[in-house]
């Protein structure tokens, strides 16, 4: 059985309403980026503030310090305000998952694109609490490179004191996601929450697919 399982938070373990993405594109298209969906959603769970420089970038903005910063610091303040007035909410049987998974003696981290200040305002409003409803969690400002990087999942198996990548699991709903667990040599799980299909996850080389996180304690990988 693996001792950790880490998780992903918007469109994995909580429902925003997609809020994240709508910023994180308006953000950039206010400084005058224009990008399709496909070229867009190739940013979808990697950390933020690297998003915005990236989408700039390919949207036709040269993307200086100054307009990353600027974009960036309209990010922040309209998702904060956003979240506040409209947290997200765990999304259907995700609780019920992280606590059997705990009651089993699982490790359950948390890891997203998110910076601190933004995941602790989500953390806060759902009431989920290192030692209570999960065991760790990273965000992208806390590691040197966020998603596809392995940095986030080796910061919380760190924390939890597991070293064998066999003992751990990590799941999400992008691409990042499943490229992040690939480099971490951890089995890697899509979720069929988000904006992808099995297909997509499938030509992702993703180990396994789910439709939700919900699925995954009866999962047989969490007997073995």
């Amino acid at each position: 059985m693996k001792k950790l399982a880490i998780f992903d938070m918007a469109g994995t373990t909580i429902d925003d309403r997609d809020e994240v993405y709508r910023v994180l594109r308006e953000a950039t298209e206010r400084e005058g980026a224009r990008y399709s969906d496909d070229e867009f959603q190739q940013y979808m769970g990697t950390e933020k503030k690297y998003a915005i420089g990236q989408l700039l970038t390919i949207g036709g903005v040269e993307a200086t310090d100054e307009v990353v910063d600027k974009a960036w610091e309209w990010f922040r303040a309209e998702l904060r305000r956003t979240y506040t007035e409209n947290p997200p909410v765990p999304l259907h049987g995700v609780e019920d998952a992280l606590r059997g998974l705990r009651n089993r003696g699982v490790k359950v981290a948390l890891t997203t694109g998110f910076s601190r200040e933004i995941a602790d305002i989500i953390l806060g409003a759902m009431g989920w609490e290192v030692g209570t409803t999960i065991d760790a969690s990273c965000t992208g400002d806390e590691v040197s490179m966020g998603r596809p990087e392995p940095f986030m999942i080796q910061d919380v198996m760190r924390q939890t004191g597991i070293t064998d990548p066999a003992d751990v699991i990590s799941a999400g709903d992008t691409a990042a996601d499943i490229e992040s667990a690939r480099r971490a040599g951890v089995t890697s799980v899509g979720v069929l929450t988000g904006h992808l299909t099995s297909e997509n996850f499938a030509d992702l080389g993703a180990d396994i697919v789910l439709p939700s996180i919900a699925e995954l304690p009866a999962h047989e990988v969490m007997s073995e």
